[in-house]
């Protein structure tokens, strides 16, 4: 692992309407770590993830990635300079293939949306790669079912799917695991190893096991404010963390 700084906020400060989501948060994201951001609901986690993704514009404070200030980019430029996200809510198209949906995401940065006459067969000249992505998060074997059947793991794994289609240097995961059973956990957790080769991944997780199996360091938030920032092992035995998050957890 490199030390350099892949992705950064500086004193970043999120204002709704006289409500302050996030209160001066910083935190520094080196170069091929998977980074997980964790804290209780509400703690500004989300708020975070738009205003380090473009979605949200900070009311003060700076993104940078790889040096680069971001935050006053919109969210396509973004993608563009290197960064990609999944959302906590399903994003796909369920009336498409598995591979329609990958497809889709391919051409969105090149010019054939634009070209409305432009024969089908431009478009397969994208299909090797989908197949490529489609093999890589483990739905090789599903190219022409459709979005709308697909378990809810399965799911999650088109959505980092399409995340990869941008060929990010840097992919934001927002809750890979919500709503999952064990076996579909194990599988997402598999996956985010194998998607991480190369690249930065942060996350955010509420499952703590998931947490510490897949997190070179963590960030705690609390009320919109960094609480805590470090490797798992000593950020859980952080009193401040195990009173505002972890509780007995933290003591497993």
């Amino acid at each position: 692992m490199t030390t350099a700084t892949a992705l950064e906020a500086r004193h970043l400060v999120k204002d709704f309407r006289g409500f302050r989501a996030t209160n001066d948060v910083s935190l520094s994201v080196r170069e091929g770590e998977i980074h997980a951001i964790i804290g209780p609901n509400g703690a500004g986690k989300t708020t975070l993830f738009n205003l380090l993704s473009g979605f949200l514009r900070p009311t003060s404070g700076e993104v940078a990635l790889f040096g680069e200030r971001i935050d006053t980019l919109p969210p396509h430029l973004i993608v563009r300079r290197g960064l990609s996200r999944s959302f906590q809510i399903s994003s796909v198209f369920p009336s498409l293939t598995v591979r329609d949906n990958m497809l889709v995401a391919l051409e969105s940065p090149t010019n054939l949306p634009g070209q409305f006459w432009t024969p089908l067969s431009r478009l397969e000249t994208l299909g090797p790669r989908a197949d490529q992505i489609l093999a890589d998060v483990g739905l090789g074997d599903a190219p022409d079912r459709l979005a709308a059947d697909l378990s809810h793991g399965e799911k999650r794994q088109l959505e980092i799917g399409i995340s990869l289609t941008q060929d990010p240097r840097v992919l934001l995961l927002d809750e890979p695991t919500s709503g999952m059973g064990s076996e579909g956990v194990n599988r997402v957790i598999a996956l985010v190893r194998q998607v991480a080769r190369g690249r930065t991944v942060v996350l955010v997780e509420h499952n703590m096991s998931v947490v510490s199996e897949l997190a070179d360091r963590i960030t705690v938030l609390q009320y919109g404010q960094v609480l805590a920032s470090g490797r798992y092992d000593e950020v859980r035995r952080d009193p401040r963390v195990i009173e505002a998050y972890l509780g007995e957890e933290a003591h497993a």
